[in-house]
């Protein structure tokens, strides 16, 4: 038993049949050709996702909902050879942290904090694979692509579901004896 990722040819059918059918409904004017304004909006829009540190990852059309804090953005990808401008940032919100502390701007110190943190995960990972720390976030997230072990290795499961539980032992014996 093995696993095959081949659809059957009903399946494709179908979906293309979907397909089909949802064109039709929609109007003609979306199949349209577009306008060279438009393809040059579309464009603009990727020339506009390059920022300092790299290029941002936000999708076609939409604004930044950060207010272009990019350092703390989860989209941005930062570009490696911007490394040192982001150790720079770094260095200077360390400066900062400590005046905010001597000053006692407490609002200031969290929103420092927060930045820092952000910019110490790029920088993070922006390391080789090797020099990064085994509690990266970014080691945490990669999951292991081996082909599952046979069945007949893998240690037998019960499901929760297949031990009864007394209720329904009780409803069981209780329907019997009525006949059902």
């Amino acid at each position: 038993m093995g696993y095959a990722a081949i659809y059957p040819e009903d399946v494709i059918a179908h979906h293309r049949a979907f397909i089909a059918r949802r064109r039709a409904e929609r109007p003609s004017e979306e199949y349209r050709e577009l306008t060279a304004t438009e393809w040059n909006k579309f464009l603009a829009h990727f020339e506009l996702r390059k920022v300092a540190l790299g290029t941002c990852g936000r999708d076609h059309g939409t604004p930044c909902q950060h207010e272009n804090a990019c350092v703390r953005c989860p989209l941005l990808r930062v570009d490696p050879a911007q490394k040192p401008r982001l150790e720079e940032i770094h260095a200077n919100l360390v400066d900062r942290l400590a005046e905010a502390k001597e000053q006692g701007w407490l609002g200031e110190v969290a929103a420092i904090e927060t930045t820092m943190a952000a910019a110490a995960q790029k920088l993070e990972a922006c390391a080789p694979p090797a020099t990064r720390p085994s509690s990266s976030a970014c080691l945490k997230s990669t999951a292991r692509l081996d082909a599952p072990a046979p069945i007949r290795d893998r240690p037998r499961r019960v499901p929760v579901c297949a031990v009864p539980l007394w209720h329904d032992l009780n409803m069981t014996t209780s329907r019997k004896g009525h006949g059902a």
